[in-house]
């Protein structure tokens, strides 16, 4: 017999106090698994005493994964359209059908094409009194031409405070996923939080974004731990 929701609650509940560290692995985005995600940083950050911070680590967290997941998603859309998503033109070609033709219910579709084809996104989440860190990890590489966009609204969202004022000065060349890397960039700064704790991390076959929140002074980030690793 399925276990109620009340159930499930009081276990993962029971399961992050015990624990440092939780991962979600998904192929779509729906109301289900937003709650989910919102339940589970609700929990950690109750457990280590940092509730203030649900609503921002819950928009980043899930700007991210929808984000992850379109990018999956995209790439079957481009093969089903006969385009190659690498070629310049191609992408031009297929982001135009793709933007006037995708809907929720595509999403469902390709969201289960995605699983049966062992494409997903894994959130991670580590947590300790000092520190958090939410890493959205895509198994499929990012596309070169997005990465370089993804960087340059990076670069220029370090001068701005406010999203609308960003969205203002950029509305004639931000795609979606250009303005949300700017929300994530502009939510953390206005929390005190150093933008350079979130990165995008790219490899030959995964995609990664993680963000940092230090809690305390004696908390050591991932990137400084893989800065002295690698000697810089």
């Amino acid at each position: 017999m399925a276990k109620s929701f009340e159930n499930l609650n009081r276990e993962l509940i029971d399961y992050i106090a015990a624990r440092d560290r939780i991962s979600i692995k998904s192929s779509k985005m729906n109301s289900q698994l937003e709650k989910y995600v919102l339940l589970v940083i609700t929990e950690i950050l109750n457990r280590v005493g940092q509730i203030r911070y649900v609503e921002m680590l819950y928009t980043i967290t899930k700007e991210l994964a929808i984000n992850g997941i379109k990018a999956n998603q995209k790439r079957i859309f481009f093969e089903d359209e006969g385009l190659d998503i690498t070629n310049e033109t191609d992408y031009a070609k297929g982001m135009i059908s793709y933007k006037s033709r995708f809907s929720d219910s595509m999403a469902n579709e390709y969201g289960k094409r995605c699983l049966a084809r062992g494409i997903y996104v894994v959130l991670n989440f580590n947590y300790k009194p000092s520190g958090l860190s939410v890493e959205v990890i895509n198994n499929t590489p990012v596309l070169r031409a997005e990465e370089t966009r993804m960087r340059e609204k990076m670069k220029k969202a370090m001068g701005y405070n406010d999203i609308a004022e960003f969205y203002m000065d950029n509305m004639d060349n931000t795609e979606g996923a250009g303005l949300g890397i700017a929300l994530i960039m502009i939510l953390l700064k206005n929390e005190n939080v150093d933008p350079n704790l979130f990165r995008i991390i790219t490899q030959p076959n995964q995609t990664i974004a993680r963000v940092e929140i230090p809690f305390k002074d004696d908390y050591i980030s991932m990137r400084s731990k893989e800065a002295a690793a690698s000697g810089h």
